[in-house]
Parts: C-alpha cells; sequence; structure tokens
C-alpha cells in the first residue's frame, strides 16, 4: 500500500510542476498583402489591399492606402481601380465585353510606398450549367451542425469541356448565403477531384455536383450555383490553403507559407508581397425549391 501511495503522489507531483515560460517572438516585416479575385461579370470588380501584421496581433489588418492599382487587357487597355472609401478596397466597374477577355492574360500592377508589383492570369473557358436537381432526402439522426434531418438533397448538371486540363471552383448560396469556408472550397479538375482521374470532357463526378449541400434545401429555399473556370496556378493555391485551413490535431503537418505570384518588379528589391491575383469567367444557376418538382427518396 506504501508502494501505490508513493507512486500516486509522485504522478501528482509530475502533473502538478508548471512552468509558465515567456517567449520573446521578433515581429516580422510587414508586407503587402493582395486579395485580388477578378471574374468577367459586369458587377463592380474589388481589389483588396492590406498590410500584414504579427502573428499574435488579434486587429484587423490595416488597410494599404495611396496604392496605384490598375488591370491591363493583353493589348495593354488600362482599367483604373479606385479606393473611393479610402479602406484599402479598389474597385471598377466594368462595361460588358470590354474588361477580360476570353483566353488572354490579364496584368495586375499595383504601386505601393514606391515599389512596384505585378502578376499575371488567364482567363480560361468555363462550361454552361445545364440545371439543378433536387430530391428528397432524411438523415437517420439530426445534423450535428444543426441543418434540418429532413429536406432536399441537390445537385447541379454541367459537363467538362473537351481538352484534358480545365480547372473549376464551386461556390454554392442557401437564401442569399454563401458557403464558403476553407473546409467548404469544393475544387474540381476536368470532371474529377485531380490530375489523371481520366475524367475529360464527361459530366462533373456526384460528389462535386452535390458539393453545393451544406446542410439540406428546405421547400422555397433559394440556391444559387457558381461554377468559375480558374488557372491551373488557382487550383493549387486553394488546394494547399483548403489543407492549411484543417491542418491541426495530433498528425498535424508542419505549417508552411501559402506561394504567391504577386512579384515585385524589382528584382533585387527586399520588399515582397503576399496575396494572389487570378481571373475567372463565370457560369451561373439559380432555382427556387419547391418540392413539388423534387424526385422521390431512391
Amino acid at each position: 500500500m506504501k508502494k501505490v501511495i508513493s507512486i500516486i503522489g509522485l504522478a501528482i507531483g509530475l502533473f502538478s510542476c508548471e512552468q509558465v515560460i515567456d517567449l520573446e517572438v521578433k515581429d516580422g516585416v510587414n508586407q503587402l498583402v493582395v486579395d485580388a479575385w477578378l471574374t468577367d461579370e459586369v458587377k463592380e470588380q474589388r481589389v483588396k489591399l492590406t498590410v500584414s501584421q504579427p502573428y499574435f496581433e488579434e486587429s484587423d489588418p490595416k488597410p494599404a492606402l495611396g496604392a496605384e492599382v490598375i488591370v491591363f487587357n493583353q493589348d495593354s487597355t488600362a482599367h483604373v481601380f479606385t479606393d473611393k472609401d479610402n479602406d484599402g478596397v479598389y474597385t471598377y466597374k466594368p462595361e460588358a465585353g470590354k474588361f477580360l477577355k476570353d483566353n488572354e492574360q490579364a496584368a495586375l500592377y499595383v504601386k505601393y510606398e514606391n515599389e512596384e508589383f505585378y502578376s499575371l492570369s488567364q482567363l480560361k473557358r468555363v462550361p454552361k450549367i445545364d440545371s439543378v436537381g433536387y430530391e428528397v432526402f432524411s438523415f437517420p439522426i439530426t445534423p450535428q451542425d444543426g441543418g434540418p434531418k429532413d429536406g432536399f438533397l441537390a445537385q447541379f448538371y454541367a459537363n467538362d469541356i473537351a481538352g484534358a486540363g480545365d480547372t473549376y471552383l464551386i461556390r454554392s448560396y442557401k437564401n442569399d448565403t454563401l458557403r464558403f469556408k476553407p473546409a467548404d472550397i469544393t475544387l474540381a479538375y476536368d470532371a474529377g477531384f485531380s490530375p489523371g482521374s481520366k475524367s475529360d470532357g464527361l459530366m462533373f463526378i456526384l460528389p462535386i455536383r452535390q458539393s453545393l449541400n451544406q446542410t439540406l434545401f428546405l421547400d422555397k429555399d433559394k440556391l444559387k450555383v457558381e461554377l468559375f473556370s480558374i488557372p491551373t496556378e488557382a487550383y493549387y493555391y486553394l488546394l494547399q490553403l483548403r489543407q492549411e485551413s484543417s491542418n491541426g490535431g495530433i498528425f498535424a503537418t508542419p505549417l508552411s507559407n501559402i506561394p504567391t505570384n504577386i512579384i515585385n518588379l524589382n528584382s533585387k528589391s527586399t520588399k515582397k508581397a503576399l496575396g494572389a491575383f487570378f481571373v475567372s469567367k463565370v457560369s451561373t444557376f439559380e432555382t427556387t425549391i419547391e418540392k413539388s418538382k423534387a424526385k422521390p427518396k431512391q
């Protein structure tokens, strides 16, 4: 008995010995962060510029004010973005057919604090979303995410364009609310998830078509699906972003920086930028769920 008590006492002693260690972490160099994802849609286009901050700082990123932001077409036509609200969000309202051009590269130019940065991205083709269907569906138990137990499971129908190497991003809205958390990022390589799937020119596979269901839909819910064409580098950029955002637990891998395609025009400068610039064509389909049109449960 004495031996057991002594072992317990030793264990308590070991677990009660805690020492708080204060680590001094040096603040990194502030860097320009570019968030520039533009589309061929006739609506306001935005380039958001902020300044990076220390890892443990909890305040909102500071806007990068006073920058010069221009997007150039391949024929050198310039589109000037302006920061009307002085909040680091530079905007431009394009005219139909006069902004991004099919299969052409667009160039982003940013001048900030006497440093000049640029990036290139190509506007790739995108297939048409033919339709959206939905069927009656019930989960065996109430979902933990708070969604309904009974409702409708939706999917969109579209075919990848023939010719290997097309890459896409799929987004969806439920009652005008975007489903776009990092874990919800849905990517497609041709009609499958990744290269080598031999899905060129086929209908998108079922898990991709049904990716718009964050929760089941209910009667009279609004549903909107967006299919973005994205450059191959955007596919790998978002893939790593999704992986890093869900990187945790006992099997987590060491964190790594997300690569950037924002380049300083002065190769000898020590000032580097973060973020990305991409352009996309967008195919959109909207509908309202009607229980009378739903397929019966399979």
